[in-house]
């Protein structure tokens, strides 16, 4: 064992007596060692060959001379630079048939006109041109069914780019659900979009308090009713609970009530209510800490249920968001270009208008591109850092919160949920 060493990416916890785990982020890999075993590893005096042939192959023993970080800082690099896929997403409008108070977009009234949709257009072959070959096209809004029309009509262009050079597309929406219909389901699949995402903030009470129709109207029964609208449809459709400390309570009764769908392709995840748009009062949430939203996940996962998209660490990612590549934004309806959904409609953060040249902000953009976890010492010396890469930078320079996404309880209840069940 005198040419290795240990992965500084190892998280190591006892499991119980005689059990040790030691998982590394990097690899994804997990090996369980006995107490004597576990002690050799500690002191890297490991007498069994077979032992030292699965540490090594799960990337817990690496060679000494091979410089693992700067491997990380490769592809983390490459990818926020790479010029073979383009993400955008695309937002019809901003308007909205729902009145969320904990909404973060400033609502504003039209749609995007036919000028800035061929720009776009033009934006997408131009991309291609330079090398693109994976279109990834989010619809997003507003509500984009509002404007179901131009969703169409830009999708089939988008389709026909892709088809004439051979780019691998990938199409999904976030919508809120309550203008389904079984029309719009058959043309959406028809139209290539294989993923829906629909919010349900829990059950009836709690989510019609939370979102209602403009006018107060009650939204929960339609919306559960448009869901029985994929049961012979290929589209995954991803329930999402945007939770706080009112209404987390429902959470295992929403998963239940979505069970009862029998559509394997429907799942349930949660994610937390944050106060992101400070021009707005809202009245509703009582919103949870990381640490209350850690300890939420553990309870949600407990007996092994992994479905929801947070709890999955398992990707191969290099960047923790697509937002730190160069190919990414978000567009609004009037062309504008910017770089996190959170701060889509908001011009002051736009990093430039499709129809306006001068318009450039590259600060805006370097905000998100430039970040570089491995610049940061906190980073640079967590074990987390191959599954977080500094996390959510909206949330570092906007709610001034840490960006971190990963704790040890929240590793463990990953592990045993995942490897364990």
């Amino acid at each position: 064992m005198n040419n290795l060493k240990k992965s500084v990416f190892n998280f190591t916890y006892k499991r119980s007596e005689g059990e040790n785990v030691i998982y590394n982020t990097f690899s994804k890999g997990l090996v369980v060692l006995g107490d004597v075993e576990f002690e050799q590893y500690e002191n890297l005096c490991i007498e069994d060959e077979e032992i030292i042939n699965g540490l090594v192959d799960n990337g817990m023993l690496i060679k000494k001379e091979y410089n693992e970080m700067a491997f990380l800082k490769y592809f983390h690099y490459k990818t926020k630079f790479a010029k073979d896929a383009l993400f955008l997403t695309i937002a019809p409008t901003l308007d909205c048939n729902f009145g969320c108070p904990y909404c973060y977009e400033n609502r504003r009234h039209g749609k995007m006109s036919v000028k800035v949709q061929d720009a776009i257009i033009e934006f997408i072959a131009e991309t291609v041109n330079q090398g693109a070959t994976t279109l990834n096209i989010t619809w997003y809004g507003g509500e984009p069914l509002l404007y179901f029309s131009i969703v169409e009509k830009m999708s089939e262009k988008i389709v026909e780019i892709a088809k004439a050079n051979g780019c691998k597309l990938v199409m999904d929406m976030v919508t809120n659900g309550y203008l389904l219909t079984e029309e719009i389901v058959e043309r959406l699949d028809e139209l290539g979009i294989i993923k829906v995402q629909i919010t349900l903030d829990g059950m009836q009470k709690n989510h019609d308090k939370r979102r209602h129709l403009l006018n107060g109207g009650a939204t929960f029964d339609k919306i559960v009713a448009n869901l029985k609208l994929f049961d012979d449809s290929p589209i995954a459709v991803l329930i999402r609970m945007n939770v706080d400390n009112e209404n987390y309570k429902d959470f295992g009764k929403l998963k239940a009530l979505v069970a009862e769908l029998k559509n394997s392709n429907v799942k349930v995840y949660a994610s937390p209510v944050e106060d992101i748009n400070k021009d707005k009062e809202n009245s509703v949430s009582e919103f949870m800490s990381n640490e209350e939203f850690d300890e939420f996940t553990i309870n949600a996962t407990k007996g092994g249920d992994l479905s929801e998209d947070e709890f999955s660490v398992m990707d191969d990612r290099y960047c923790f968001c697509t937002a730190e590549t160069e190919n990414c934004y978000v567009v609004d309806e009037k062309g504008n270009f910017y770089k996190c959904w959170d701060e889509v409609g908001r011009t002051e953060y736009r990093c430039f208008n499709i129809l306006d040249d001068e318009t450039y902000n590259y600060f805006q953009i370097a905000k998100f591109v430039a970040n570089d976890p491995f610049s940061d010492e906190k980073c640079a010396n967590c074990v987390f850092l191959p599954i977080c890469f500094g996390g959510c930078q909206f949330q570092k320079a906007h709610l001034i919160k840490s960006p971190c996404g990963f704790t040890e309880k929240t590793m463990i209840n990953f592990i045993e949920n995942t490897f364990f069940k």
